[in-house]
């Protein structure tokens, strides 16, 4: 049997060279990446516009002959796959042996030299050569034996005072690059663009390791250095360690914020506490955790190795009355050109990984920020709603290594592949984000609600008493001339009319008010409603598509008897066998669609018990009586209210508990529903026996009443859940002066608890 042995065509150079190379700053990227894994301590990018030609150079260790044989000329052999760290202790930034193909991006021709301890050579290639031989054997590169050192290599470039720093500091080791007839048409356009690219390349710390400069013809030496952007007047700053074994440390600093001489009087108007008063002192607020606190319904082993990162959040727009009532901290820069540095970049081993984080480019909100945003929309100081950060509000670095296994680079270098410990990973750096969201909205509403209960209701205060002040003087003052018979009889007619057009106008206002509001409260709770009738489809979506099915295959049974056979009777058992489906879908009809009738939809007097009851029928009838519900009415409790808010309760508080029964396979599912009155409150006090709520929501229950967390997720870990259902249950409750008490969570190991406590007068 013959061997045949595989060869490559010389047009793959192309494939991993130009072609998988998107552009001309990834290329460089590539290039400046290798001169960082030879422990160079300084690299210098320089293009010289008279001869069109660009140089990279580099003081690092240089190649051996060896290396370049057998490493730098052999595709997919890298000297770094089995070293992860160099020589000077640097992790090795890369390990597939493509990226020196990044050279045929840029130009067609190279001329490199090499100087290592013991070794000096040219090595010259004609990139067009791939495009004319057959297969890649056939293509040749030149390696020549030198004596120059780097000066003496570039002796003939144009800018003197990148000349002496090579006199100086690339006399010893290093690697240099000459690369002729560009690709690129290097113009002003393009120049910016490389330079901000390289701006970004470098995370912005101090005591960078490794120095990066950029040189055109006229550049000095004290202008050439990159130097990474950063604000420092940011108003959140959010910093984040996780080590190797999951363990999370976050901290917070509030620097939004400025009280002066007003410091204790608010922190005693507005209720904040003693750590608070830390906090407003830069003090940085302390979370801790493991990665399965943060990542709700996640509960395998998650395997992302050790990180770090650094977000910074900025208000784009101070606006004067805002700052008033915020006590924002006056800007010092101007911020409207903040979209260059905006966005949070991830930086492997001290090197930007593209496109994350990059204005402009796809990958610029990886995180999905906007789509967040546009999901709840809420103002930070709205009660009820979930505050969330602009993509274009936020910037930050995130710092992996080559460590980070099961994060690997795309073979373009392009990005990260998308594992599936990355998309935990993106989540769970949300789930940071989400904790300086979280500081946020908690000040700032305290902060409002203290501005509402002083300037707003003073002034209100001030207005009506002055009102009242004035009809009194007038009531007066009528009675007085009418005593003294000092008005004439139209003058008291005209007096007596305008203080009735005047009451009238008042009662007009105050009835258009109520009216207003009545109309508004009926759509939210409509709007509720129809939320929680699709929750409660998409839920059951399943098992309505298999009554669909069913349906649809009896009907076409029935059919085929009628006309294929003329067979009546089998007919007529097919059609009957429908029946049973048609009480099916009225049963799941009665569940949503009877829940938003008009008479529901109008506030008047009902019995709690009765409207519950009522609801947990239906859900009987759906569910084939395979849950058990007790039902416990301690007290009669009748209420002006709107019954489909109760029926909303009830159906988003089963559809929990009947998903978790079904996903965990509890075994005699039961739902137990107390109603009671206490003091001059009454409560339904719901549980089920199920498993109860996951790590990370058992250390804060309240998280599950916010807009958008769930912790339902599918076979892959993705997050499948609307939550939506309990925001809703505790925006009905807000509705109706209550609140909720979730603490009988923290103290069971299982079953979920949760007490509704409505406040004020029943009627």
């Amino acid at each position: 049997m013959a061997r045949i042995p595989f060869n490559v065509s010389a047009k793959t150079a192309r494939l991993i060279g130009r072609e998988n190379v998107s552009n001309l700053e990834g290329a460089l990227i590539e290039l400046i990446k290798n001169t960082y894994d030879a422990d160079a301590k300084k690299c210098v990018v320089y293009y010289e516009n008279s001869s069109n030609r660009l140089y990279i150079i580099d003081n690092g260790t240089g190649m051996s002959k060896d290396v370049i044989v057998n490493n730098w000329m052999t595709i997919g052999n890298s000297t770094k796959r089995d070293s992860v760290y160099t020589k000077a202790g640097r992790v090795n930034t890369g390990e597939k042996g493509i990226g020196r193909f990044a050279l045929d991006r840029i130009s067609e021709k190279c001329k490199m030299l090499t100087v290592s301890k013991k070794e000096r050579f040219e090595w010259l290639v004609n990139w067009e050569n791939f495009d004319t031989s057959e297969m890649i054997t056939d293509t040749f590169a030149e390696l020549n034996d030198i004596t120059d050192n780097i000066p003496q290599f570039l002796f003939d470039i144009d800018n003197e005072y990148l000349y002496n720093v090579l006199m100086s500091d690339f006399s010893g080791t290093g690697t240099c690059f000459v690369l002729e007839n560009l690709r690129d048409q290097w113009n002003d356009v393009l120049i910016q663009r490389v330079r901000s690219s390289l701006q970004k390349l470098l995370p912005p710390m101090e005591n960078n390791v490794f120095d990066l400069f950029f040189y055109l013809q006229d550049t000095k030496a004290e202008d050439a250095q990159v130097v990474p952007n950063l604000m420092n007047e940011y108003d959140y700053k959010l910093h984040f360690e996780v080590n190797d074994l999951g363990k999370c440390n976050i901290q917070i600093h509030r620097n939004e914020f400025y009280f002066g001489t007003q410091f204790e009087k608010i922190m005693k108007k507005a209720m904040f506490s003693d750590k608070d008063r830390d906090y407003f002192n830069d003090e940085q607020i302390p979370i801790e955790g493991n990665i399965s606190d943060f990542l709700p319904g996640m509960e395998e082993e998650i395997h992302i190795g050790a990180f770090s990162g650094d977000i910074y959040f900025y208000k784009l727009v101070l606006q004067s009355d805002n700052q008033e009532k915020y006590y924002y901290k006056t800007f010092i820069t101007k911020r409207t050109n903040f979209k260059e540095l905006s966005g949070i970049k991830i930086y492997r081993d001290e090197f930007l990984v593209r496109p994350y984080g990059i204005y402009g480019t796809t990958g610029y909100d990886w995180l999905d920020l906007s789509t967040r945003k546009a999901e709840s929309p809420a103002g930070v100081s709205h009660k009820s709603g979930s505050w969330r950060v602009q993509a274009n509000q936020i910037c930050g670095q995130i710092r992996i290594s080559r460590l980070n296994d099961n994060l690997p680079d795309k073979s373009s270098r392009e990005g990260i592949v998308e594992t599936k410990e990355f998309k935990l990973f993106r989540e769970l750096i949300i789930s940071f984000i989400e904790k300086l969201e979280e500081d946020r909205q908690y000040v700032i509403r305290k902060l409002d609600k203290l501005y509402r209960s002083t300037a707003k209701g003073e002034e209100a205060l001030k207005i009506v008493k002055e009102e009242l002040d004035k009809y009194k003087e007038q009531k007066d003052k009528k009675k007085k001339n009418k005593n003294s018979n000092q008005t004439t009889e139209d003058e008291n007619k005209a007096n007596s009319s305008d203080e009735k057009n005047q009451y009238e106008n008042f009662q007009k206002a105050i009835t258009y008010q109520e009216e207003r509001i009545q109309d508004l409260q009926e759509e939210m709770g409509l709007l509720r409603t129809l939320a929680t009738t699709g929750i409660v489809v998409n839920t059951y979506i399943h098992e309505i598509k298999a009554l669909t099915t069913q349906l649809n295959v009896g009907v076409k049974e029935a059919y085929a008897c009628l006309e294929e056979d003329n067979d009546i009777i089998a007919a007529k058992e097919e059609l009957k066998k429908l029946r049973v489906l048609k009480d099916k879908f009225n049963s799941w009809f009665r569940v949503t669609l009877d829940a938003v009738e008009m008479d529901k939809r109008k506030r008047k007097k009902e019995n709690v018990g009765n409207i519950i009851e009522k609801s947990i029928s239906k859900w009987k009838s759906v569910q084939n009586n395979k849950i058990k519900y007790i039902i416990i009415e301690n007290d009669v409790i009748d209420i002006r209210c709107f019954p489909f808010d109760f029926e909303t309760i009830i159906s988003n508080l089963v559809t929990n508990s009947s998903t978790m029964f079904k996903n965990h396979k509890v075994d005699d599912p039961t739902i137990k529903i107390e109603i009671g009155r206490l003091e001059d409150k009454f409560y339904i006090k719901y549980s089920d026996n199920g498993p109860g709520l996951c790590d990370a929501f058992k250390k804060e229950p309240q998280k599950i009443l916010k807009q958008g967390v769930t912790d339902r997720r599918n076979a892959n870990g993705e997050i499948i859940g609307t939550g939506m259902g309990l925001w809703i249950v505790d925006n009905i409750v807000q509705n109706y002066k209550g609140y909720i008490d979730l603490k009988q969570n923290f103290e069971m190991e299982t079953g979920f608890y949760i007490n509704l406590i409505f406040e004020g007068r029943e009627n």
